[in-house]
C-alpha cells in the first residue's frame, strides 16, 4: 500500500480546578493511499495503471473534535449523616464526539472495461462531484449529473474502457455523539465499597448516518439506507475490594 498521511493537532489542558477537569482536542487530518479496502479488499480498478487508484483512504476523517471532563459535583454542607452520605461527592464524566464523515466510492453495476478484475469499476465524470449527505439530506443526496457510464459501453466491444472518477470522491455524513456517566462510591469498609453508576451512551440520541448508496443508475443511489447511534441507557451496581 502506498499511503500519504498529513496531520495537525491542538489540545487543550485543564487541570482540576474547583472538582472540574477538563480535556479537548482538535485535529485536522488527510490520508490518501491506493489499496485500502475500497476496491473489493484492495483489488485496484485497472491493474495496470494503479495511480488511478490514488485518492483519500477510507478512514480519512478530515475533522475530529474530542472534548472529555470529569467534575465533582459540589454539595453545601449536609449535618444529617444519612443525606450527606448520599447527596456529596457523587462525580459526573462526559465525552463529546464531532468528526466528518468518511470517504466513499461511486461505483458502476456491470465491469464496464470487460476485464473481469475483481476490483471496483467508476463510472466518467461529467462535471466536479458533489455531495451533500446527512440529516436533512437523506435521498437523492449525491449530485447524479457529475456521473455519466453512456461512453463506457460503445457499440464495438473493443473499446470498452475504465471510467475517469477517481477513488473515494465523496464523503458521507459526520458524527455528533455525547456519552454520559454518573456515579458515586459509598465506602463500607476499610478496602470495600459499594458502587452506584447511571451511564447514557448517545445521551441526546443524535442518529449517526451511514453512507449513501452510491451506484449509478440504480434507484437508491444517493440514498441513505442505514444508520446507528440509539439511545442506550444503562443503571449498574458493584462491590469493589
Amino acid at each position: 500500500m502506498i499511503a500519504n498521511y498529513q496531520s495537525m493537532s491542538v489540545v487543550y489542558r485543564q487541570r482540576v480546578i474547583h472538582g472540574l477537569q477538563v480535556y479537548g482536542s482538535y485535529t485536522w487530518a488527510h490520508t490518501l493511499d491506493v489499496s485500502s479496502d475500497s476496491n473489493n479488499s484492495g483489488t485496484p480498478m485497472n491493474p495496470y495503471y494503479w495511480k488511478g487508484d490514488y485518492g483519500n483512504s477510507n478512514w480519512d476523517i478530515r475533522h475530529r473534535v474530542v472534548t472529555t471532563f470529569v467534575y465533582d459535583i459540589p454539595f453545601f454542607a449536609v449535618s444529617n449523616k444519612v443525606l450527606r452520605a448520599a447527596l456529596t461527592k457523587w462525580q459526573t464524566n462526559a465525552a463529546l464526539v464531532l468528526q466528518t464523515g468518511v470517504p466513499f466510492n461511486v461505483s458502476t453495476s456491470s465491469d464496464t472495461a470487460n476485464t473481469s478484475n475483481g476490483g471496483g469499476y467508476r463510472p466518467n465524470l461529467v462535471h466536479a462531484a458533489a455531495g451533500e449527505c446527512g440529516r436533512g439530506h437523506l435521498v437523492g443526496c449525491i449530485d447524479a449529473t457529475a456521473f455519466t457510464v453512456a461512453n463506457l459501453y460503445p457499440i464495438a466491444p473493443t473499446g470498452y474502457a475504465y471510467g475517469n472518477a477517481g477513488r473515494n470522491l465523496l464523503h458521507g455524513p459526520g458524527t455528533q455523539n455525547v456519552d454520559f456517566s454518573l456515579f458515586k462510591n459509598f465506602p463500607i469498609k476499610e478496602r470495600l465499597k459499594f458502587q452506584f453508576r447511571f451511564e447514557a451512551f448517545s445521551l441526546f440520541n443524535h442518529t449517526i448516518f451511514r453512507n449513501p448508496s452510491a451506484t449509478v443508475n440504480t434507484s437508491s443511489f444517493g440514498n441513505i439506507t442505514g444508520a446507528t447511534g440509539a439511545r442506550n441507557i444503562q443503571i449498574g451496581a458493584k462491590l469493589q475490594f
